[in-house]
């Protein structure tokens, strides 16, 4: 069962909402600094499928999350597709966060708190703690998961969306 009794969380519901090609309005351009202090931006990966996934140490379920992304990205990067992972750490000092990826052994690079300014670029995107947002090539919102994602619904939104962008 998961509870939000932390100050400021907001638990997910596990809404998932994918749009088609054509009813993709918004456009996100996510820029930030990594937590081994390197600049990150989505507008470098036009042309691929982004994943975004806000999460935090202290989130039971982003930590119940954590291998599904892993075990995706994984199995994406193996096959040649694509698609890039990013993370947006919520409320964690960079040592935590660090801490975290290597304990999971995150194999792609998460964007550091910097008091919630990286964040606020999803705007009402990424109102719960974990959230998934997959920008289509062309960097618009193609689909969103409000709480945790399982490997198997994360895996079918991506492929739709990289199929999508190979007919569209």
């Amino acid at each position: 069962m998961r509870q939000g009794d932390q100050k400021g969380y907001v638990a997910g519901d596990g809404t998932v909402e994918a749009l088609a090609p054509e009813q993709r309005q918004t456009q996100i351009t996510l820029t930030g600094t990594t937590l081994d202090e390197e600049a990150w931006s989505s507008a470098d990966h036009v042309g691929e499928v982004v994943v975004i996934n806000v999460w935090g140490s202290w989130c039971g379920p982003c930590v119940e999350e954590t291998p599904e992304l892993v075990e995706v990205a994984a199995a994406l990067e193996e096959a040649g597709e694509p698609v890039r992972f990013i993370g947006v750490n919520s409320r964690d000092s960079v040592q935590n966060a660090q801490a975290f990826q290597d304990k999971y052994a995150v194999p792609y690079p998460s964007l550091q708190d910097d008091g919630g300014r990286t964040r606020a670029q999803l705007g009402s995107l990424a109102v719960a703690t974990p959230s998934t947002i997959l920008l289509d090539q062309q960097g618009r919102v193609a689909a969103r998961v409000n709480g945790p994602v399982d490997a198997s619904t994360l895996r079918g939104l991506v492929d739709d969306v990289l199929a999508q962008g190979e007919t569209g």
